[in-house]
């Protein structure tokens, strides 16, 4: 990892540049959720997510996902998206892929659980295919 990827502010960066390039049918649908960068998975999402290492997860949602949300859900904390930064670093280098491009998949990842789509759509977006159950 070269100097400028240990740096905080530059990670910071990359992720308001990922923010920045939503693409529109997210970030016109995203209210309410902060985006958290941490060093890693702490111990109890660890657990949780049962991690044989916190450095395996580069993102996660914490929320109600939109479509089950009902009248309750109005004046709630937001939901919150976390960016783990050394996965993410780790990620990139072991791949050969550009930083830059690592935190904007997980990102749009991590947003669309929040959506309300689960990882087999997430799969299939990624590939360019539309999730199940979306109109032709």
């Amino acid at each position: 990892m070269g100097i400028e990827s240990d740096d905080m502010d530059w990670f910071a960066e990359q992720v308001e540049a990922a923010i920045a390039e939503l693409p529109p049918e997210f970030r016109g649908a995203v209210e309410n959720v902060a985006i958290l960068v941490e060093e890693e998975a702490d111990p109890e999402t660890s657990r949780e997510m049962e991690l044989g290492h916190p450095l395996e997860l580069l993102g996660l949602y914490r929320g109600l996902p939109l479509p089950e949300r009902g009248s309750h859900y109005a004046g709630a904390e937001p939901d919150q998206v976390f960016l783990y930064r050394r996965a993410i670093l780790l990620y990139s280098r072991d791949h050969g892929i550009e930083v830059a491009d690592c935190v904007r998949n997980t990102l749009i990842h991590e947003l669309g659980h929040y959506l309300g789509y689960d990882d087999d759509d997430l799969h299939r977006i990624e590939y360019g295919e539309p999730p199940e159950g979306a109109p032709d």
